[in-house]
């Protein structure tokens, strides 16, 4: 934002009389057989009087001081005032369209799992909804890739985390581990996610479940609650490999000491039982009431440590596999899943849905036409759009590559196409022929224009 700064003035003004104040509008000259002019709503023009000469009583020929009376009707105050306002006042929040984002620190979470946090170049602040996630466009090699990450930090702060696991083989994810340093620039799309406790409605008490990096989103989730809610009654209930495996272990053992209606549970596949964190012990210790069960999610394990789970709100989050079972086990429990909130999709999984989609592609040929850019190509049946038009050349943005952000929409006007999500469109966007790239297949023939 440019600042002005008015020049000074070697010049010392005559004194003014002081201007009264009335009806009409700032400074105009009044006296007491003067009715008061009425106020209008319509832009008044300026009145200016500007009179010049000697006092007739006197006959001097001395130059008398000017005499300047100056008057805004209501509206034109208004509109003054409304023009300084917006061209001083600084945005105070993040516009992901027009300010990039600054890396100013970094630190390891487990060996396998970084957390990134950015500034705004312009030192606004980030709104968003807690559970939510951003989407990154990262360039690498001459090529700018996208990706979505939840955030793991909570809003209208002036920092922004992301926390980010490492994938086999994930070309983005190794790429921000590797490369990405102090200073560094990184363009965003847009912050999106349904999964999310201002939009989710929920009890006051809540379990928060969540599995590997799954717990990216929920902590953002719990830390905001403990800042704004005290009422909340918050059960954690985190599941890892072993407790190296744990991210933000010192996190929440530092959350669960500045608040009394924060309580976690490790369940650890690698383990007994369950790590217990405790207010008045930071160390870890295996709690002897649960040590004959076992590291896995299950319907014992569920009630016997959430034994008022049907007055809870679940907010669920890890590995699809993880979440599957345990929705199972909530509605073989008879939890009203009008509860029961999950998010749609792995966070930082790179490209392993589209790996997963393209491994189903057939021997058979079909042919994709894009005219807007010259498409015409015979290619696989069963092959994922998002990943044909990508290596054609066609400039689709495929993000959380999992059908959630609704980035990588597009237009079937011809053919046919086999799609597993269509969460993010309206019924009349289905209508039309639109669909989601990352999370369709090409089954016959197909003509596709970008919406």
């Amino acid at each position: 934002m440019s600042s002005s700064k008015t020049p000074s003035s070697t010049l010392t003004p005559p004194a003014l009389k002081p201007l009264k104040l009335n009806s009409a509008g700032l400074g105009q000259s009044t006296t007491g057989k003067e009715k008061p002019a009425p106020v209008s709503s319509k832009l008044q023009a300026p009145k200016l009087n500007f009179a010049l000469g000697g006092s007739k009583s006197t006959g001097s020929s001395k130059l008398a001081t000017p005499k300047l009376s100056f008057s805004l009707g209501e509206t034109a105050v208004k509109s003054v005032v409304k023009t300084v306002v917006k061209k001083h006042l600084k945005p105070t929040t993040w516009s992901p369209t027009t300010t990039s984002l600054v890396l100013v620190k970094r630190e390891l979470e487990t060996h396998d799992s970084m957390s990134f946090t950015f500034a705004a170049a312009d030192q606004t602040l980030f709104d968003f909804k807690p559970g939510q996630f951003v989407t990154l466009a990262i360039e690498i090699e001459g090529k700018t890739h996208y990706r979505a990450y939840s955030i793991s930090s909570v809003p209208q702060q002036k920092q922004l985390r992301l926390t980010i696991k490492r994938v086999p083989d994930g070309l983005v994810s190794n790429w921000l581990a590797d490369n990405l340093t102090i200073g560094d620039n990184l363009s965003a799309l847009n912050i999106a996610g349904q999964f999310n406790s201002s939009d989710c409605q929920h009890k006051s008490k809540l379990l928060l479940v969540s599995a590997g990096c799954g717990i990216t989103p929920v902590m953002s989730i719990a830390k905001t609650l403990l800042a704004q809610d005290s009422d909340a009654d918050i059960e954690f209930l985190h599941c890892a490999r072993d407790k190296d495996n744990v991210i933000f272990h010192a996190e929440m053992q530092t959350l669960i000491a500045q608040h009394n209606n924060f309580k976690v549970q490790l369940l650890l596949e690698n383990s007994d039982g369950f790590a217990n964190f405790s207010a008045n012990d930071n160390t870890t210790t295996n709690s002897p009431a649960l040590a004959h069960q076992t590291g896995m999610v299950s319907k014992d394990v569920i009630q016997q440590l959430y034994p008022d789970l049907q007055d809870r709100t679940i907010f669920l989050c890890g590995p699809v596999g993880f979440m599957k079972a345990v929705e199972n086990i909530a509605q073989e429990s008879d939890f009203d899943m009008a509860n029961f909130f999950q998010e749609s999709f792995t966070p930082a999984a790179d490209n392993k849905l589209q790996d997963n989609i393209t491994s189903g592609a057939s021997a058979a040929s079909v042919m994709l036409y894009v005219p807007d850019f010259a498409v015409e190509k015979e290619v696989a049946q069963g092959s994922s759009l998002l990943e044909l038009l990508e290596n054609n050349g066609v400039p689709i943005i495929g993000a959380c590559r999992a059908g959630v952000c609704g980035s990588c929409k597009c237009k079937v006007t011809s053919g046919e196409v086999k799609s597993t999500s269509s969460e993010t469109l309206t019924a009349a966007e289905i209508e039309q022929g639109v669909v989601l790239a990352c999370s369709s297949t090409v089954e016959g023939d197909v003509t596709v224009a970008l919406s």
